[in-house]
């Protein structure tokens, strides 16, 4: 059986030497030979870390979209718009698709998907959600007996590990970027991580698959954790909370409330305990209750473990038309932030009975959290319009406000 590999990066390394270091395993599970007949790279002549036996190495993707004999695309290269135009056509031929790609998916995967029915052909996409966790082969098998209602998760090992280093390390978000960067957890331009897209991308590939919703990326709001200050951090370790990134969705009465933000967690929540570069993934269904996934959400050989197992489930379901799940409803999105309790923090040029006296005025009920300076409260279950007023009250300001999350 042909493979054509497109991209030989990080990952398309790894895909090479899991295929190679289990191969044995492999043809067992398969009762295939696997040959990659083809890797597309940008360039012919740089050296390589792995071996590519007699595979053709092109970075002419004509080459290898004229060669019938290929079985399998594993895509690995990244890009957008080319690339789902790429991978559009494999798919037309009836050649099943492996990606990784989860900004191009967020954003075309429902073309995709329906290419790939049309066709019969198979588009599988583990690896570009959390890593090597095997989150989206649970809820689109191991879990579709359920309702699901719930997803929620750390999602970005990057922002983990600058949040873990504030947490338990006292550092201020700058060390902890720098540190980050040094060990290879972030990239020299860390936008996409710090700001949230790329847990906005993985949150809306969750969503979409629990929900079986069409959701457009562009209606999720976002928050990074840029604008974290250590202060928060402190104050709310005062309220036995953990501030942690999260991509959240709840689907109540057909409407989606979905986000990426900061949010505060009790410490003894599972996710509070997620550390450093790892990630998790909560699932509710109404059948399992809660579930948890965790591992690793990055690295060479992690997530090639993903694209690999996609790889051995395309070739051992060839036999049968397997469907992919393609939503024929756009999810209706809920504007606005969601009721629940909130951490605040409070700056007032005038008297601390003053500030409390605006939370009464606005009735929103608070206990204080212990703090060094500033005014810090939780908050009773408020919705988004009562946290509106108070951030557009001329008497006080709001310093940073963060949800509560996990309470029972």
């Amino acid at each position: 059986m042909k493979i054509a590999l497109l991209g030989l990066g990080t990952v398309g390394t790894g895909v090479v030497n899991v295929l190679e270091n289990n191969k044995e395993k492999i043809a067992k599970l398969t009762g295939e030979t696997l040959t990659i007949s083809h890797v597309l790279v940008n360039n012919v002549d740089k050296q390589r870390e792995v071996e590519l036996g007699g595979a053709i190495i092109t970075n002419n993707i004509d080459e290898i979209l004229s060669d019938d004999t290929i079985d399998i695309v594993i895509e690995v290269m990244g890009g957008i718009g080319d690339t789902k135009d790429i991978l559009n056509t494999f798919l037309e031929k009836g050649i099943h698709v492996v990606s990784a790609n989860k900004d191009m998916l967020a954003e075309h995967i429902d073309e995709l998907a329906e290419t790939a029915n049309k066709n019969d052909a198979q588009l599988l996409y583990e690896a570009s959600v959390a890593g090597g966790i095997p989150v989206i082969h649970a809820i689109e098998n191991s879990l579709n007996s359920n309702q699901i209602t719930k997803v929620m998760g750390i999602l970005n090992g990057t922002t983990n590990y600058i949040l873990s280093k504030m947490t338990i390390d006292g550092w201020d978000y700058d060390k902890a970027l720098d540190d980050a960067k040094a060990k290879g957890y972030a990239e020299a331009d860390p936008t996409n991580d710090v700001e949230g897209i790329d847990a906005q991308r993985k949150i809306v590939l969750l969503s979409r698959l629990a929900y079986d919703r069409k959701v457009d990326i562009a209606e999720v709001p976002v928050t990074g954790i840029s604008g974290v200050d250590i202060a928060d951090i402190r104050n709310a370790d005062n309220e036995n909370l953990t501030l942690k990134l999260l991509g959240k969705s709840e689907f109540r009465d057909n409407t989606l409330s979905i986000s990426v933000e900061p949010i505060l967690l009790p410490s003894d929540h599972q996710l509070a305990g997620v550390n450093y570069e790892k990630n998790a993934v909560f699932v509710n269904g109404n059948a399992i209750g809660e579930a948890m996934f965790y591992g690793p959400g990055a690295g060479s050989l992690e997530t090639a473990s993903a694209v690999v197992s996609d790889l051995i489930n395309v070739i051992r379901t060839k036999a049968a038309r397997q469907m992919n799940i393609a939503p024929d409803t756009p999810a209706e999105i809920k504007s606005g932030g969601n009721s629940g309790e909130y951490y605040i923090r409070l700056k007032s040029n005038e008297s601390e009975d003053k500030t409390a006296s605006v939370l009464n005025d606005l009735s929103i009920g608070f206990s204080r959290i212990e703090a060094d300076k500033d005014f810090v409260v939780r908050t009773e279950t408020i919705d988004s319009g009562k946290l509106d007023a108070l951030r557009q009250n001329d008497a006080i300001t709001v310093e940073a406000s963060y949800q509560i999350d996990g309470v029972e």
